[in-house]
């Protein structure tokens, strides 16, 4: 099994594979994304390069999240102190963007 199978799985057969696993708890609430990045490191499967794979990196959690957040309003304020319009829209959408993943993840 390699990674590209894991992705093409379902979440029923994801969950079912991981359940193979008796040590793991909360398989039954795990979103796909998370399945797979659980599996990867079970299975000890190799992970293409690929910056848009969140299953690589793993799942953020709200913690991290909400530091980026706060490190995106500092430079926002700093971009508009600088009344760099470009720039402050440009971290409005990103701070938009993560606020909504914060939200999914709750």
């Amino acid at each position: 099994m390699d990674y590209h199978a894991l992705e093409k799985m379902t979440v029923v057969q994801l969950r079912e594979e991981a359940k193979k696993f008796d040590d793991l708890k909360g398989v039954t609430a795990m979103k796909k994304d998370e399945l797979i990045h659980v599996l990867v490191e079970r299975l000890g499967i190799a992970v293409p390069d690929k910056k848009h794979h969140a299953a690589a990196a793993g799942p953020m959690d709200k913690i991290a999240l909400k530091k980026k957040i706060a490190e995106l309003h500092a430079a926002q304020d700093a971009a508009r102190a600088a009344r760099d319009r470009g720039q402050v829209d440009i971290l409005r959408r990103r701070i938009h963007l993560l606020k909504h993943r914060l939200r999914k993840i709750s």
